[in-house]
């Protein structure tokens, strides 16, 4: 940056962020009007409506198999309970270890605690993405059977190895897609390459609704499965699209029902948001690129590069404060939400993507030593797709005069 430097608030100036980087995307009105109709007529519980072809809820579920590419899409209450319906099909017994990531949100674990099973820790790389190597290791070590896969921030690993890994060891993968919407690796769209993936339609994500998951799979049984786990009772699978009649029968009533479904409100304030996911990546990746190339210069940020096969959503940016001691850090996360451009690092401050802070998780945290630098200075900033080049230009103008001011220069 050249010129003159701008005053801080902390000096006693004005910030200029007048925007909310954070704010998260607004239901289509589309999506209002149908959620209202549904609202009036009483109709919100998955089940109320006569036919199948009368369910948002099951036609939202047809609409995202097929924008998937898949057979079967399930609708959830939440992208873990599809994570814990996920678990539970491919009968993973109290004790069971479950390999994933060190590096992920804690629903992650919880889900996998909730299972009673017991967590895995796989290292992370540079870039935030699971190491294949400790997979391969870890499966090994560990005679674990399943990998729950979790593409963290959209972040995602060598593919070829990790599924390389998989075939190696016979594992049962299930992919967490909550932040990997419209990501691709080698033309292949993540949530393509498990048994089973998961989605999240909780606010900050692709398709958003407050709450709710996707759950989706080829396997007729799984699918089969997922809707009785979620909580389809009697004959009601009838309401649901593409289920085999004979296996319904036959697993009826051998399943429980976990009381998971999604509802009709939130199916209604999902239904036009797919058509538009193709429109945010664009906004995502231009955004993206203009802040890179804004920031990715200065001594003090380190922003990895992901590999070449993938394409990401870019709905959020990571970068390593590099040079900065610890309370230097923790100032610069402070002087830029004064500025108004809040940002977290993951590695403090009882962050729950640090594993470190999920005691309930019975595992040899201090020999994650590759996770614990991955994460001990990375700043995690949210891009959404209501900023403006302009508002780019904007962060990437504070980013430079808050580490300035970090530095102590005039």
């Amino acid at each position: 940056m050249s010129g003159k430097r701008r005053r801080l608030v902390v000096e006693g100036g004005e910030r200029i962020v007048d925007f909310d980087n954070k704010a998260f995307k607004p239901i289509p009105q589309a999506g209002i009007d149908l959620a209202v109709e549904a609202m009036q007529a009483g109709v919100m519980y998955r089940y109320q409506p006569k036919t199948k072809d009368a369910s948002i809820t099951a036609k939202l579920e047809k609409a995202f198999a097929d924008y998937m590419g898949v057979k079967h899409a399930v609708g959830t209450n939440s992208c873990g309970s599809a994570m814990f319906i996920a678990l539970n099909i491919v009968d993973v017994q109290p004790g069971d270890k479950i390999l994933t990531n060190a590096f992920t949100f804690h629903a992650v674990p919880s889900v996998i605690e909730h299972a009673r099973a017991e967590p895995v820790l796989v290292e992370s790389n540079r870039e935030w993405a699971m190491d294949p190597e400790d997979l391969d290791r870890k499966a090994a070590e560990t005679g674990a059977k399943v990998l729950l896969l979790s593409y963290m921030r959209g972040h995602v690993p060598d593919m070829d190895a990790v599924m390389e890994v998989v075939a190696k060891h016979n594992l049962v993968l299930i992919e967490d897609c909550a932040h990997a919407y419209e990501t691709n690796w080698n033309g292949q769209r993540l949530g393509t390459f498990g048994e089973i993936a998961c989605f999240s339609t909780q606010s900050s994500k692709g398709l958003s609704a407050g709450e709710g998951g996707l759950f989706i799979t080829d396997n007729d049984e799984y699918a089969a499965k997922a809707v009785l786990y979620a909580g389809s009772y009697e004959r009601l699978w009838k309401k649901h699209f593409d289920l085999d009649a004979d296996m319904m029968n036959m697993l009826q009533n051998q399943i429980p029902g976990y009381s998971m479904r999604m509802q009709e409100v939130t199916a209604a304030m999902l239904t036009p948001q797919i058509a538009r996911l193709a429109e945010i990546k664009k906004v995502h990746v231009a955004n993206w690129n203009l802040l890179h190339a804004l920031i990715a210069d200065h001594p003090n940020i380190e922003i990895p590069s992901a590999l070449p096969q993938v394409d990401s959503f870019c709905d959020t940016m990571q970068f390593h404060l590099v040079g900065l001691s610890r309370e230097e850090a923790d100032r610069f996360i402070e002087v830029a939400r004064m500025e108004g451009l809040p940002m977290q690092i993951f590695g403090v401050d009882r962050n729950a993507r640090d594993f470190r802070q999920w005691e309930y998780v019975e595992a040899h945290k201090d020999e994650l030593g590759a996770t614990i630098a991955n994460i001990e200075f990375a700043c995690d900033l949210s891009l959404q797709p209501h900023l403006t080049q302009a508002n780019i230009r904007t962060i990437g103008q504070v980013l430079h005069e808050v580490l300035a001011y970090i530095n102590g220069e005039a």
